[in-house]
């Protein structure tokens, strides 16, 4: 599933005017058929007829103008808390070290964390930045999503990555001899 997680990253980032065909080509990476390509088809029917602007307004209200649904994964996991300021240090670390552009975003920005998982190799480091940080924070996010009366559409992408996490982490979390430590 090489790449899986930065088309994801692709598609959950502010959006640009390849976003459509990004959609596309991950419903296509994750199999017809499954649930995750399915949640994709809804999220690309979502956005039939829309422009990039109107788009980038959805995303903009869903995610930038709502707090409780910042993509900024450290504001879910820790708050306000100090463990946010070493959990976004350890993070920029690790994309400094493998070579993740960050932009302008900070280092907990869920683009920037799945564009880092996409590029690591050691599975006891990838299965802790799953378990411990993007699973804990897309989660909380997707509850104050479905909280509201409007329906959101990208509760289906995120909807979708955490079946794609699971999936691959799966067969990880079976594995008996897997010692790892957590990210604080």
């Amino acid at each position: 599933m090489t790449g899986i997680y930065a088309l994801f990253a692709n598609v959950l980032d502010y959006p640009r005017a390849e976003v459509f065909a990004q959609v596309g080509r991950l419903a296509t990476e994750l199999g017809q058929g499954t649930e995750a390509a399915e949640l994709l088809q809804r999220f690309k029917v979502a956005l039939s007829g829309m422009t990039l602007g109107e788009l980038q307004e959805v995303y903009t209200a869903s995610f930038d103008m709502r707090p409780d649904c910042t993509p900024n994964l450290g504001c879910h996991l820790f708050g306000e808390d100090v463990r946010r300021n070493l959990f976004m240090a350890q993070l920029k670390e690790r994309m400094t070290g493998h070579k993740v552009d960050m932009g302008v975003e900070l280092p907990d920005h869920l683009s920037l964390v799945l564009r880092l998982l996409d590029s690591l190799t050691d599975e006891d480091e990838s299965l802790a930045l799953v378990e411990d940080c993007v699973l804990p924070g897309v989660s909380r996010i997707l509850s104050v999503l479905s909280q509201g009366s409007d329906s959101c559409p990208y509760a289906d992408v995120l909807q979708a990555l955490v079946i794609s996490l699971k999936d691959a982490t799966a067969s990880s979390v079976t594995n008996p001899g897997n010692n790892r430590d957590t990210i604080p």
